[in-house]
C-alpha cells in the first residue's frame, strides 16, 4: 500500500514539475520581455476623446523608427501662449492611443503634451529591453527639443514603467535640461517588483527569489533617483496599488535629494490616478505652482496659494 502510494505521488509531482519546468524555462530565458505588454492596433482615442494630434515619427538612437502623438495646448484669451509641455512617458501595456486618456486634457489648461511608444508599440518598429526603451525616451526628448520652439519649460510624466525609463532616462543623460519630473506609481527596481509580483501566484511563489536573481537590474531607479537633485520631483501613488505596491514611491522619495513632493492617493487602481476628476485638477494647480510642492489635499487652496506668493 505504501508503495503505491508514493508511485502515486511521484507521478502527480511529475505531472506538476514537467509543464511548470517548462513555464520556467520560459521566464528565464526572457525575463525582460515579461516587463512589456505591447500591442500594435491603435483605437481611436483622438475621435472618443475629441482632441486632435499631430503624428510624429522619428528615429531612436539604434536608428529604429518610432512613433508618437504632440497634442498642443488650445489657447484661450486666459491662456494666450503654453504653459510648457508635458512629456508624457506611459507604461507597459498596448500602446500610447491608450495611454493617452490619462492626459490629453491637459491641453485644456494650457499644456502641450508630447507621448512616444517605446520599440516595439504601436507603430513603433523594433523589440524592447531595458535599455532600448530608456534609449527611446532619449531620442523622444531630442525630437522636442529640436522641433518644437519655445521648449523652455519641460515636465517629464512617467507612468509605471514609464517613470522608471525617465529616471534613467535622466540619471544617464545629466545633459537633459528639464524642469521637472513626475513619476506615478513606479517601483524602485525591476528585479524587485518582478519577484513581488511572482509571490502573488501559488504556482511561482516559491520560485520568485532564484528567477528573479536572473533579472538585470542595471536600470533600477533606486541607482539613479539621486543623482537627479537638480530636478524637482514629485512623486505619486495610490495606497489600493496592487500592481506596484505604494512602498516603492516612498523608498523613491526617501533616496531622492532632489525638492520633492509625495503624493497618496485613496483607493484608486494602478495606472488611474489622472482618470479622477480630482487628481486631475490637483496636477493643474501643482503645475501652476511648480516647483512649489503643496500637500495633495491642499494643494489647489487659492487662499493657501496667495499667502505664500505674497511671503516670497
Amino acid at each position: 500500500m505504501t508503495f503505491i502510494i508514493e508511485i502515486g505521488t511521484v507521478r502527480k509531482v511529475q505531472q506538476l514539475t514537467i509543464p511548470l519546468l517548462v513555464v520556467l524555462t520560459i521566464l528565464l530565458s526572457g525575463c525582460q520581455s515579461l516587463f512589456f505588454w505591447p500591442s500594435k492596433d491603435l483605437v481611436d482615442s483622438p475621435g472618443h476623446f475629441n482632441f486632435e494630434r499631430e503624428i510624429v515619427l522619428f528615429n531612436s538612437m539604434d536608428g529604429i523608427q518610432l512613433h508618437g502623438w504632440y497634442l498642443t495646448a488650445k489657447q484661450t484669451s486666459q491662456i494666450p501662449v503654453p504653459k510648457g509641455t508635458v512629456y508624457f512617458l506611459h507604461g507597459n501595456a498596448q500602446n500610447l492611443s491608450y495611454h493617452i486618456s490619462s492626459l490629453y486634457w491637459l491641453t485644456d489648461h494650457g499644456w502641450n503634451v508630447f507621448i512616444i511608444d517605446y520599440r516595439g508599440y504601436g507603430r513603433s518598429q523594433g523589440e524592447p529591453d531595458f535599455k532600448s526603451v530608456i534609449d527611446d525616451a532619449t531620442a523622444g526628448y531630442y525630437w522636442l527639443k529640436n522641433n518644437k520652439d519655445s521648449q523652455d519649460n519641460i515636465i517629464v510624466l512617467g507612468q509605471s514603467l514609464g517613470g522608471a525609463i525617465a529616471v534613467g532616462m535622466l540619471g544617464l543623460h545629466q545633459d537633459i535640461d528639464v524642469n521637472g519630473l513626475i513619476i506615478d506609481s513606479t517601483f524602485t527596481s525591476h528585479r524587485k517588483v518582478f519577484r513581488e509580483l511572482l509571490g502573488k501566484s501559488w504556482l511561482l511563489w516559491t520560485f520568485q527569489y532564484p528567477l528573479s536573481m536572473g533579472l538585470p537590474d542595471d536600470y533600477a531607479p533606486e541607482k539613479f533617483i539621486a543623482k537627479l537633485s537638480n530636478i524637482p520631483t514629485l512623486l505619486v501613488h495610490s495606497e489600493a496599488d496592487r500592481v506596484i505596491d505604494k512602498q516603492h514611491s516612498v523608498d523613491l522619495f526617501n533616496l531622492s535629494q532632489a525638492k520633492k513632493g509625495l503624493w497618496l492617493a485613496d483607493g484608486i487602481r494602478h495606472g488611474q490616478i489622472w482618470q479622477e476628476q480630482e487628481w486631475q485638477q490637483k496636477l493643474v494647480c501643482q503645475l501652476e505652482q511648480w516647483p512649489a510642492f503643496k500637500a495633495a489635499e491642499r494643494v489647489c487652496s487659492e487662499e493657501q496659494h496667495n499667502l505664500e506668493l505674497l511671503s516670497n
